[in-house]
């Protein structure tokens, strides 16, 4: 309901537009932060965190404490390269769901952000107090909001009363409810200002035999501080005792020993346990430790619930019957290519992670699978000028009152098939064979203006070495390469795409937003001209690329066009061409193979 609260219900009243993504990876999460001009982002703990580990490898300075010194303002102006990379308009973080640890909170207010917090039930409808925006309390989830009052119990315990507090529970008669009180079950204190500090759960408080009282989140936090921690878990009764999930070499009672010199007395920790799997059990939307489940492995002393390997099952379907060892190459499963992008591309799905595809493309063994590096900045930098106004400006002059012209001086084209366009609603694929350097022209010549105006063209990346790889070449190779990359670009809304390079899932990332975004999208499948007006073979990856865009395929063959311009030739000649557009197709399954072909056999009947 956190969710459903400040991303349906309230931004109606303000007003305010929402985006939602399907992704936990951080640098997609910046990108679209960035791209969509967004202003807040609405999310549990867990993202922030991933939001910091991406910021503090990217820029390893924000960890430096002498730099948290000065007011907002200074703040801001010292992390200026941080801001600019989420985007100037962005500014604050808005966490529920789940207790935001302190030293988290502290981070982000740290690089100038701000940090409102709030804290609710499903009982509670479900916000009970929130963070005002412009007056944050550090470690605290706010004020109660009007019509909700607060108090905490003799034993600490937050009561909630309010129209918005649920009646009971259906059919149950369950002692949370005390004169009108609702019992969260949460532990908690007040300030004189009315702000209340959530301390943990009342249920996995630990009492010592003192009666003093231990939070498990505070000696939590202290030993996921410690080298060598890759997570913990606190439990017990009345005696502290610690699960561990450990780095490979980490000594169990190193760790508690270096915890218990930063413990008070009554949080020291008597009992360790090491945890036999990977990660400790979490839930699955708001990724809190199952402190339950997690007990009652310990105390029955059974196997800990296997948590499946994602990865395994990733390699497996790849290579179906085979044993795969950490040791398997990929070499020795035969992936293509275009596996590997597949492979690349499901890996960040199920991890929830941004591989970098540069390191991504130097994978040798499953074991290095199991390190997908946090992506530094992007390996191709995508136009984005191309789509401005002045581009598309330009366009409209230069196309139709002087490129055009110019090119109905050479190629006298005769089209069939413009009716197999009406019925496309929204952006589409055109995948033609390609003849010559004038295909684009003739192509755009012949669209209406409706898809003329608003095509993207993939052209191949390696044609532009020079361009993005400057210091192999000599420099006036690259001065005249960029200039035709700049002139692609702004005048015919090129972009590049890799045949032979990292940078694949990129490309097909930026293919989305184009599609978005109300761009069609033209495509050469062969990858190559024509030497003898033959078609090759189609490469699998229009069939990803559909695939992944699910947007409708347009079959476009030219025939002719490469006795006007051959590839050979400096100059054109004059000739007739012809243009076909066939039926809009639609392909599905993960057989890219088997889609290029059907999209080969649509072109070839063209004929």
């Amino acid at each position: 309901l956190f969710g459903q609260s400040l991303a349906l219900f309230i931004p109606p009243l303000i007003p305010v537009s929402v985006v939602f993504l399907s992704t936990t990876a951080a640098q997609e999460i910046v990108r679209q932060v960035r791209s969509r001009r967004i202003s807040a982002i609405v999310a549990v703990p867990k993202i922030l965190e991933v939001l910091r580990d991406f910021v503090a490898h990217r820029f390893p300075e924000v960890d430096d404490p002498r730099l948290d010194r000065g007011k907002w303002p200074v703040r801001w102006w010292r992390f200026r390269r941080v801001h600019r990379v989420f985007g100037w308009k962005f500014w604050a973080f808005i966490s529920g769901g789940a207790p935001l640890a302190a030293d988290l909170e502290k981070f982000w207010q740290h690089l100038g952000y701000v940090v409102v917090q709030g804290y609710g039930l499903t009982e509670t409808a479900p916000i009970v107090t929130l963070s005002h925006p412009f007056h944050v309390r550090g470690g605290t989830v706010g004020k109660p909001l009007a019509g909700v009052d607060v108090k905490i119990a003799d034993d600490g315990e937050i009561l909630v009363r309010g129209e918005n507090v649920t009646r009971g529970y259906f059919g149950e008669a369950t002692p949370v409810f005390e004169d009108g009180w609702f019992h969260t079950g949460d532990i908690g204190e007040v300030d004189a200002e009315g702000h209340l500090q959530i301390r943990g759960r009342k249920k996995e408080m630990i009492v010592t035999p003192e009666g003093l009282k231990v939070f498990p989140e505070d000696v939590e936090k202290v030993l996921d501080r410690i080298a060598g921690v890759r997570e913990s878990a606190v439990i017990g009764k009345d005696r502290v005792h610690a699960v561990l999930v450990l780095e490979p070499g980490a000594s169990a009672e190193e760790v508690v020993r270096e915890a218990n010199q930063r413990l008070e007395d009554h949080q020291k920790i008597r009992q360790i346990s090491v945890w036999p799997e990977h990660e400790l059990p979490r839930t699955q939307s708001t990724r809190k430790l199952k402190h339950a489940l997690i007990a009652q492995t310990i105390a029955t002393g059974s196997a800990a619930p296997h948590a499946e390997n994602p990865l395994a099952a990733l390699i497996q379907k790849y290579a179906p019957g085979r044993t795969i060892t950490p040791e398997t190459t990929l070499d020795e499963l035969g992936l293509s290519s275009l596996d590997r992008v597949q492979l690349m591309l499901e890996l960040e799905q199920k991890l929830d992670t941004e591989v970098d595809e540069q390191a991504f493309a130097s994978v040798k063994t499953i074991a290095d699978l199991a390190k997908p590096a946090l992506a530094e900045a992007e390996s191709i930098q995508f136009p984005t000028y191309s789509r401005s106004s002045a581009a598309r400006g330009v366009r409209r002059l230069a196309l139709p009152y002087f490129l055009l012209p110019l090119l109905r001086i050479f190629a006298h084209v005769k089209v069939y098939g413009r009716e197999n366009l009406d019925s496309i609603q929204g952006p589409a694929i055109f995948a033609s064979n390609h003849q010559s350097h004038f295909d684009l022209p003739v192509i755009l010549a012949a669209l209406p203006s409706r898809w003329r105006y608003r095509l993207a063209t993939a052209m191949a990346k390696e044609f532009f070495d020079p361009h993005f790889f400057p210091e192999r070449y000599r420099r006036g190779e690259v001065l005249l390469n960029s200039l035709y990359y700049r002139l692609a670009t702004f005048v015919f809304n090129a972009f590049p795409i890799p045949q032979r390079q990292a940078g694949a899932g990129q490309t097909i990332r930026y293919m989305g937003e184009l599609a978005e975004q109300g761009w069609s999208i033209l495509i050469f499948p062969e990858g190559d001209r024509t030497e003898t007006g033959e078609i090759h073979r189609f490469q699998p990856g229009v069939g990803m690329i559909a695939s992944h865009l699910d947007l409708p395929v347009v079959p476009v063959r030219i025939v002719g066009l490469d006795k006007v311009l051959h590839r050979s030739w400096k100059w054109p000649r004059s000739g007739r061409v012809e243009l076909k557009f066939g039926k809009p197709m639609r392909l599905s399954g993960a057989d890219f193979a088997r889609s290029a072909e059907e999209v080969e056999a649509a072109v070839r009947s063209l004929a």
